[in-house]
């Protein structure tokens, strides 16, 4: 792959949505992406548009982080870490009946878990050790991660643990030089959205809009923070913890 060699992007739900954004805004700037997906049609093609190197993996299964690891050892140590990935309760075609608490299913409920939270702290585990101080990591939370959702009870528990986990890492990966926050969006054109919530007044964010948002907190010097992104029209701004003692 050309460019950029000093950089190096990871970022995984990259074949769609806020991840393929993202993988395309690394690649025009130079830099070097791993993207990864279990979407493997649009990931090989967005592979094929950009020059990124895609590779199969379920965020929710430890070996498939492992075989990322492999693949590390020979692209190098990622500087920029967007852990992306993540599922809603349902299908999008599913009724929002199917979206509330006690239509419960456990199949449905493993699975979020296993990618909006396993993803993460699999996906953390396996890169962290990796990483040289200055490494830059983002994880994509949800405005649902900080205010209640009440059309996905268990969507919004997930994105929950999501941001207390980045919350609570800053300090710790802050003596490595390592930055970690979250963004935490409200409603994307992506492909989780439930077809029920798409009415004529729904106004979303486009995925390239918060791919920007995204790339800019790369940079930032704040870590363990939650950033909220309302609308387009809106810069991301902190939502502070209790008892954090910086509170940006």
């Amino acid at each position: 792959m050309d460019g950029d060699k000093s950089e190096l992007w990871l970022i995984t739900g990259a074949s769609s949505g806020i991840g393929a954004a993202v993988v395309q805004a690394a690649r025009a700037s130079g830099a070097r992406v791993l993207a990864l997906d279990v979407d493997d049609q649009a990931g090989f093609a967005l592979a094929d548009q950009t020059g990124a190197v895609f590779q199969h993996c379920d965020v929710s299964s430890q070996a498939d982080w492992q075989d990322v690891a492999t693949t590390l050892a020979e692209l190098g140590s990622p500087t920029h870490i967007h852990l992306n990935a993540g599922i809603q309760i349902a299908p999008p075609d599913a009724s929002l009946q199917e979206y509330r608490f006690d239509a419960f299913d456990l199949e449905r409920y493993r699975r979020m878990m296993g990618v909006n939270v396993d993803g993460v702290v699999f996906g953390l585990q396996t890169l962290v050790p990796l990483l040289q101080p200055g490494a830059a990591i983002v994880v994509t939370a949800s405005l649902a991660g900080i205010t209640p959702y009440s059309v996905d009870p268990l969507y919004a528990m997930s994105k929950h643990a999501v941001v207390g986990l980045v919350r609570s890492l800053g300090s710790a990966l802050a003596k490595r030089q390592i930055r970690i926050n979250a963004i935490c969006p409200g409603g994307v054109d992506t492909d989780i959205i439930p077809q029920a919530q798409r009415t004529d007044d729904a106004v979303f964010m486009s995925p390239e809009h918060v791919a920007q948002e995204v790339i800019h907190l790369m940079g930032v010097t704040e870590t363990g923070k939650s950033w909220a992104k309302v609308a387009e029209s809106k810069p991301v701004f902190i939502i502070p913890a209790p008892g954090d003692k910086d509170r940006g």
